[in-house]
Formats: structure tokens, C-alpha cells, sequence
């Protein structure tokens, strides 16, 4: 069991934790938001305006049902401990420069457990020690809302910041101030990234290096800052590394299990479209920067290039526990193009111009897990071994008609989870150190295209299908 993580209120506002016991060594404080804006959270506004936000029953604490972990007294009234209405989203507005008018990204939560600024740096988790850059908030399993979130935390409970790029070829700079001590350390990035530059994206490069004088300037080898493995070796620009050779979650480029991959530890069903192989961006890194080496094949075979959020397919989903906060289950796709907003308001075919296949086994729900209840639909055959089944009128109507099947893009089809580690160190010599023990690091992410190396997707000979729009979209959902 943890032991509680409370903090000041403005530390946490911040996103923050100090370095509190942590073996001396450099030590990244606090995330430079000097170019960026945060807009007005929902709750913010209800406070600004006197108009309360809606009720979220999945948000709720009952009267009486948690005990002051201080005081020992009930609660009286119930109350929702983050405050957030379910689905609002909070964003972190990221500029290129000081004039504050360019703008090629974002930070994005959705406010719950997750909270503003979007971001937080753990120096010595309170459970492992660990170092990790990782989403603001508190753990979901801590009801009060007062343990901040660490590194350490369970799988699934929200760990990853999101970061998402408005602009193809555009860079996004995350700057993160440091302590210089004479020592090194490891940080664990924990990031989500996605594609809302309104294009097709081929890959994205990471680079880390400095912003002096407002120019960034890439790190040389050596200086400190660098790519690097969990054990701290540093990965070399001349002979790069492979993610191929790396284990799982210490350099990888993963799209979401439920779309595609095998049953793992952590996995108990298999990935919808492909029950076998992930789909991943190959990496390769070096001290200075991570590259992608091509988006995998089970993806592009399907879709071609990486999809940007505007450009959703759609999926029909099963909501079996009636609680918007969980995973719903991707039971069928649209094939041909899907109108989200009209498939919700009850529109023909549920908003598709086309074919709703499955590439489960079937599309009806079984009792898989025993307990009597037919609310587990049946397991995913992927690519591999049939074509998609199709799925008739009759069914599409019924779901239609039933509030806990949805029809809605498939986000996840715009991310990719990263997982990489930074060695920091030598930070009284970079260009950036004010010679009274501060410096801080720039973390740049570029989203590409390759024109010569994309493969269309299937179906769409038109090269112009490579882009869908130059034109960021106005929203975006993390």
C-alpha cells in the first residue's frame, strides 16, 4: 500500500514534485511553461461565471462512504474529488517563441484523475525511487484525490502525458528546467503523442538539446544530455540502436493493444484488428535523437499511412460495465467513411456510407468469463486468418437502438504510446546553465512525411489521398 503523496495545493496546480531525499545528482525541477497557455478548465469557468458544470455520477463519492484519511471523520456531503465533469478536456496551449503567434502544439488531458497543466516530473517515486516525466494528477485508485501521481503506479491509471503536433514538418518544444549537482540521472519518459496535424504522417523525430537566445540548438555528443537505455547507457549517434533489440517499454513506439497485438501480461484479450503482431513504429535511437524507422505493416496494409484525428475510422463499441471512464470493446468498423456526430444522433447506419464488418469470430456477446452473463463479446480472428465478416441491418439497428453500443471514431488509431529514457547530467556546462547551479533541456518532437516511402491505403490510388488536410483541426480530443 502506498503511503499518501500530499502536496500544496499550488505545487500540485503545477503539475510538480520536489526532489525530497534524492540521491544528489542533476535533478529536473519543473517544466519551463514560459511559451505556453493553458485554457480555462470547465471548472474554472463554473467558478469565473456561477453556472455549475453538469453532475457526474461516475465522479461521485457517496455521503458517508470515505473517511478523512487525516481526521478519521465521514464525509458528510458526497462530492466529486477531481472536481471535472466527465469527457471535458483541458489543453496546454504550446508556442513557438516568445511573439506567442505560432503555434504547432499542445498539451491534453481529459479532466478527471488527469489534470492541468497536463505534465509533472517525479524525482524519486515514492515506491521504486524511480525518475519519470509523466501526466499531472493523482492516482485514480486514491478517492480523495491526494495522492499525486508517481512512476510507479499501476498499469493503467493514466501515467502518460499527451502531447499532440498541429503542423507536419512543425516542431514542439518541451523544456524542462534542471538543478545542476555534478551528478547524473535517469528520467523515464512517459508520453502519448498524437498526430492532429490534419496530414498523413510517415514517422517523427525526438532530439534533445537547448533553447538559447529562442534558437533551438541540438545536443552534441557528450554533453550530458542524451538518449539513453533504463540502465543509463547512452546510446551512441554513430552506431544506433534498434528498438527491435530493446525490451518492451524501454524504447518503443506502440499504438493502442486493443487494436493490435497478442495476449501479454498485462493484455488478458487480444488486439481487434490484429490478434498476433502490435503495431509499432520501428525507433532507432541515438545519444542526441530518436527516429522512426517506418510505420509496421499490419497497420499500413490496412490504412496506409498514420491517420491524422480528423480523420478518424469509425467503430461501433460496447460499453459492457456502463461506465464511460473504462474501455469500451471494438466490436465492428466502418468501411468507408464515417460521420461520428451523425452516427450518434441516430443517423442511417449509424453515420456510415458503407460495410460494418467484424473481425471477431462473430459480432454477438457470449459468456466467456463464466458468471452467467452473455456481455463479453467473442475473441478478435484479425487479417490473418479471414476476411471481416459482415455485419447485418437488423444488428446495426439494434445496437442503434441500445444505449450501451456506440458508434464513435476510433481514436486510438491517431496515437502512439512512447516509451524512451533521458540521462542528465553535466548540466553547470550546457549553453543554458546561469552558473548558479540552473540550466534546463529542450526536448524537440517533429512529425514527417515521406512521400517516396508511404504506402497509400488501400483502396485510394490518388497520391493526394497521402493528405487529407493541411488545415490543423480546431479541436482535440486526447
Amino acid at each position: 500500500m502506498k503511503r499518501s503523496r500530499k502536496l500544496m495545493a499550488a505545487t500540485a496546480a503545477l503539475g510538480l514534485i520536489s526532489a525530497v531525499g534524492v540521491a544528489k545528482a542533476d535533478v529536473v525541477s519543473q517544466w519551463d511553461m514560459s511559451l505556453t497557455t493553458q485554457i480555462p478548465t470547465q471548472q474554472e469557468i463554473a467558478n469565473a461565471t456561477g453556472v455549475p458544470f453538469g453532475f457526474d455520477i461516475f465522479n461521485y463519492v457517496e455521503p458517508g462512504s470515505l473517511v478523512d484519511p487525516n481526521t478519521g471523520i465521514a464525509a458528510v456531503d458526497g462530492f466529486m474529488p477531481s472536481g471535472f465533469v466527465k469527457y471535458s478536456i483541458g489543453k496546454t496551449n504550446i508556442f513557438t517563441d516568445a511573439s506567442m503567434t505560432t503555434q504547432n502544439g499542445a498539451m491534453t488531458w481529459k479532466e478527471r484523475d488527469t489534470q492541468g497543466p497536463g505534465l509533472s516530473i517525479v524525482t524519486g517515486d515514492d515506491l521504486r525511487g524511480e525518475n519519470c516525466i509523466m501526466s499531472a494528477g493523482w492516482m485514480p485508485e486514491s478517492p480523495w484525490g491526494t495522492d499525486i501521481k508517481q512512476c510507479s503506479d499501476p498499469w493503467q491509471t493514466s501515467k502518460r502525458f499527451k502531447m499532440v503536433s498541429y503542423a507536419l514538418d512543425g516542431p514542439v518544444d518541451l523544456t524542462f528546467d534542471v538543478t545542476a549537482t555534478g551528478s547524473t540521472d535517469v528520467y523515464r519518459l512517459l508520453q502519448k503523442y498524437g498526430n492532429h496535424t490534419g496530414s498523413r504522417v510517415t514517422g517523427y523525430t525526438q532530439e534533445v538539446g537547448f533553447l538559447v537566445n529562442g534558437q533551438f540548438q541540438k545536443a552534441t555528443p557528450g554533453s550530458g544530455i542524451g538518449f539513453c537505455a533504463k540502465s543509463g547507457a547512452v546510446y551512441d549517434d554513430n552506431a544506433p540502436t534498434p528498438s527491435s533489440v530493446m525490451n518492451q517499454g524501454e524504447l518503443d513506439s506502440l499504438m493502442a493493444h486493443g487494436l493490435f497485438g497478442a495476449v501479454d501480461k498485462h493484455h488478458l484479450t487480444t488486439g481487434y484488428f490484429n490478434p498476433y503482431v502490435r503495431a509499432t513504429f520501428g525507433l532507432i535511437a541515438g545519444e542526441t535523437s530518436i527516429a522512426t524507422t517506418g510505420l509496421a505493416a499490419v497497420h499500413r496494409d490496412l490504412f496506409g499511412e498514420w491517420l491524422p484525428g480528423n480523420q478518424m475510422k469509425g467503430g461501433f463499441f460496447y460499453d459492457g460495465d456502463a461506465n464511460p471512464y473504462t474501455d469500451n470493446s471494438l466490436v465492428a468498423n466502418c468501411e468507408g467513411s464515417f460521420d461520428e456526430e451523425a452516427g450518434q444522433a441516430g443517423a442511417p447506419n449509424a453515420g456510415c456510407d458503407g460495410q460494418w464488418v467484424s473481425y471477431r469470430q462473430d459480432y454477438q456477446l457470449h459468456d466467456i468469463d463464466g458468471d452467467g452473463l452473455a456481455n463479453e463479446p467473442a475473441p478478435s480472428v484479425g487479417t490473418d486468418v479471414r476476411a471481416p465478416i459482415l455485419v447485418d441491418d437488423a444488428t446495426i439497428a439494434a445496437w442503434m437502438a441500445d444505449p450501451l453500443w456506440i458508434p464513435g471514431d476510433i481514436d486510438d488509431l491517431a496515437n502512439v504510446n512512447i516509451n524512451a529514457f533521458i540521462s542528465v547530467g553535466n548540466a553547470q556546462n550546457w549553453p543554458t546553465a546561469d552558473g548558479n547551479g540552473n540550466a534546463s533541456f529542450t526536448i524537440r518532437m517533429t512529425p514527417t512525411f515521406d512521400a517516396a516511402a508511404a504506402q497509400t491505403e488501400p483502396g485510394l490510388d490518388d497520391p493526394a489521398a497521402f493528405v487529407v488536410s493541411m488545415d490543423a483541426p480546431n479541436t482535440v480530443i486526447p
